[in-house]
């Protein structure tokens, strides 16, 4: 799709509706927290660290992808570099606005809906799976191999993708529709799977099952991780502040627990299509990628099977949802 000055026009203004759609997240979060915990010094506080951290990671993140990007522009040429300069701004405003409204929603859940649902969660995902918790399925595929790559993958390459992805496809996609597309799907995402849905099930996950309850249903899962090696590595000392932060409760930037669905599945689904549709070549990348974060997320007890599987089921229903909806738009166009 050729980029001329009507194009350019949409794009700004749907671009526009995101950094709008984003600016109401992100006041609503604070508003919300600000609510719950009537600590006004601390809520300014935490929203100052947050808005450092999120510009921090957005930084780090274009100091990793900048080559990539400019390889892109001397693809796309002058004309459409002047094109998408705006756009590219509203999105990654957007996105730092995303990530400091999600910072402080997830740290609410609890406090609305206390923890409740892991014993139906394990239970199910045991059931699911022939009676066999998913986690001992992952343990025994890897064998005595041990984490190896898993930190790297899924906190930094992750974190990549969580923070890079709309700002690598308002860069470079030349496909209007299909970039706004997957814009709208990653921002909506992260409300209905990250906070909606992680409300109706408000759970912490097998690494944290007995801790919460006082049972030892996941014992051998905390020595397996253990014997691993996986508690000295990043994830582990993540795990284990993300624990404390919840014993001690307040505020802090990324550290909420909530496992139902998985977020981290979600961003990689999402991916996932997106490298599929752009390219055929890239989609057993992007099936690649999907397969290792789901697969990361059950051996780590971050989060049940069904987590997983929920995410990629309501992905897929709104990235269906979209281009329908993209359809129905343009034969509206075309008919008019």
């Amino acid at each position: 799709m050729r980029e001329g000055s009507g194009i350019g026009i949409a794009r700004d203004i749907y671009m526009q509706g995101i950094f709008r759609a984003s600016i109401a997240y992100a006041l609503s979060a604070l508003a919300l927290t600000g609510w719950l915990y009537g600590d006004a010094a601390r809520l300014i506080w935490e929203a100052g660290a947050t808005v450092h951290a999120s510009a921090g990671m957005m930084i780090g993140a274009a100091g990793r992808i900048w080559p990539w990007l400019l390889i892109g522009f001397a693809l796309l040429g002058r004309r459409r570099i002047v094109a998408r300069m705006a756009p590219l701004v509203f999105v990654t405003g957007a996105t730092l606005l995303l990530t400091f409204g999600f910072s402080f929603a997830k740290n609410a859940i609890p406090v609305l809906v206390p923890y409740y649902a892991d014993s139906a969660l394990a239970a199910f995902d045991s059931w699911l799976h022939f009676g066999r918790d998913p986690w001992r399925i992952a343990h025994d595929l890897l064998g005595d191999r041990g984490p190896g790559g898993m930190p790297w993958l899924y906190l930094m390459v992750w974190g990549l993708c969580a923070i890079g992805f709309p700002v690598v496809v308002a860069a470079t996609d030349p496909d209007f529709a299909r970039a706004r597309r997957y814009l709208w799907l990653f921002f909506a995402s992260w409300l209905v799977i990250g906070n909606v849905l992680a409300l109706t099930g408000s759970s912490v996950g097998p690494v944290y099952y007995d801790r919460l309850t006082g049972t030892e249903r996941f014992r051998e899962l905390t020595l397996a991780l253990a014997a691993s090696g996986l508690s000295e590595t990043g994830i582990g000392v993540i795990q284990e502040r993300l624990w404390q932060r919840y014993l001690g409760g307040g505020l802090d930037f990324g550290l909420g627990i909530s496992a139902f669905p998985s977020m981290h599945v979600a961003v990689a689904a999402i991916v996932a299509l997106y490298l599929a549709e752009r390219s055929r070549w890239l989609a057993p990348l992007g099936g690649l990628f999907l397969l290792s974060i789901f697969f990361v997320s059950v051996y780590t007890g971050y989060h049940y099977a069904v987590d997983g599987y929920v995410a990629v089921l309501v992905v897929l229903a709104g990235h269906f949802g979209l281009r329908h909806l993209s359809g129905v738009k343009k034969a509206k166009e075309c008919c008019a």
